[in-house]
């Protein structure tokens, strides 16, 4: 090969690696705050993470070759392509090709932290830090404009905050500011000795940012989430934490009971019992990937198109095929943080995956999606896993590869 085109080449993957990956992930990890369309925000995602992978990809096949040895990955690519397969028995209304680039693009996410992650341990989680802090002050501005356009309104009485930027909806908002308010007090839990922290401020704004969403379903998730870290971490810290819940749950049952209570059930589980009957008409194989879904209850006048559950949309769509392999990328990935507990990535990015695990439990049935929301419930949290458990794989064999 000509040097110059040699050299050149390796400037361009250092490039990539240097700059325009971590400016990739800062803008789809916070991008949501400051990005007003949301299309415009699926752009960014393309222009600065998937094709800079690629380019990544072809200047480096070896490395490419190791990554995608990851158990995560492959499980990922084991129900990715049975969920693609699907479409031939769907009944969907939208365009093939637009569907099957929705796998790809997750893949391609996977991929993104792999190759970003491979300069410096640290590389990724310092933009994930720096996107936290960004998500703590967005949160701060947001809710204090919110209720300064609500003056009437003090705290959580001013009605459902529902955000700003390409945050138009108060349960969504609550799933983004929920994913950063999981880091902070992961953070809290993993990397600090002390009770009184730096970490607990950013928490604490971002909790209170999540209530004020009015939001039942991430509440859940954290709580879920803070029991998962106190059998990872146990020590002082855990009791205080679950003491603290037990003491904010009940200063929301005695101030803002409403919160909890204004809309009983919800209809869920009329919709989990009309949804799971319609998924035992195809048990197997599931009505296909992005099928039409319609779901009357006598309860109410509405039909809803969400089974509100995740998992009931994996097996509606997937069946029992599809909901198994969707089970085994948690199975694999709860697996490996409970037993590398001590390393404090994996609690951090385990107790992301567990909060976007619980939070589906009651939402949701985009599972396969372009960027958006639902990304930060699955897929950043499992790329981000998968990313820490392939360096820490190339560390124990002791290999030193890096980008040339």
């Amino acid at each position: 090969m000509n040097p110059i085109s040699s050299k050149n080449l390796s400037r361009l993957s250092y490039w990539i690696d240097l700059y325009i990956l971590p400016i990739g992930c800062f803008v789809l990890l916070t991008g949501l705050f400051w990005i007003g369309d949301k299309s415009t925000y699926i752009k960014l995602y393309y222009l600065l993470l998937v094709f800079p992978t690629i380019i990544a990809i072809l200047l480096n096949p070896n490395y490419f070759k190791k990554l995608v040895q990851n158990p995560l990955i492959i499980a990922y690519i084991l129900f990715g392509s049975y969920t693609l397969l699907t479409l031939f028995w769907s009944d969907t209304n939208h365009d093939i090709t637009s569907l099957m680039r929705r796998p790809v693009n997750i893949l391609m996410l996977f991929f993104s932290f792999g190759y970003l992650i491979n300069r410096s341990s640290r590389s990724l989680f310092e933009i994930l830090t720096l996107s936290a802090k960004v998500a703590a002050i967005s949160g701060l501005l947001s809710l204090c404009y919110f209720h300064y356009t609500h003056a009437n309104g003090f705290l959580f009485t001013a009605g459902r905050f529902s955000g700003y930027g390409a945050l138009y909806n108060p349960l969504l908002t609550s799933h983004v500011y929920g994913f950063f308010t999981v880091f902070w007090l992961a953070v809290w839990f993993a990397k600090d000795n002390r009770f009184l922290s730096w970490s607990l401020l950013p928490f604490i704004i971002l909790f209170v940012v999540v209530v004020s969403t009015g939001s039942r379903t991430p509440l859940l998730a954290i709580f879920v989430t803070m029991i998962w870290l106190s059998l990872c971490v146990w020590n002082k810290k855990s009791i205080v934490a679950l003491f603290m819940t037990s003491a904010v749950g009940g200063l929301v049952v005695c101030f803002s009971p409403e919160i909890l209570t204004s809309r009983g059930l919800s209809y869920r589980p009329e919709i989990w019992s009309e949804a799971l009957r319609q998924a035992m008409e195809t048990p197997w194989f599931g009505k296909g990937f992005d099928h039409t879904i319609l779901i009357d209850i006598s309860t109410s006048a509405n039909s809803f198109c969400d089974p509100h559950n995740i998992e009931l949309a994996v097996l509606l769509s997937g069946g029992i095929v599809g909901l198994v392999l969707w089970l085994l990328l948690y199975g694999l990935a709860l697996f490996y943080s409970w037993r590398h507990r001590d390393n404090v990535l994996v609690i951090i990015t385990s107790a992301l995956i567990i909060f976007g695990f619980a939070a589906g439990l009651t939402e949701g049935r985009s599972f396969l999606t372009r960027p958006k929301v639902h990304w930060f419930l699955i897929w950043i949290p499992f790329a981000l896993l998968s990313s820490v458990w392939f360096l820490e794989s190339l560390r124990n064999k002791g290999s030193d590869e890096k980008f040339e």
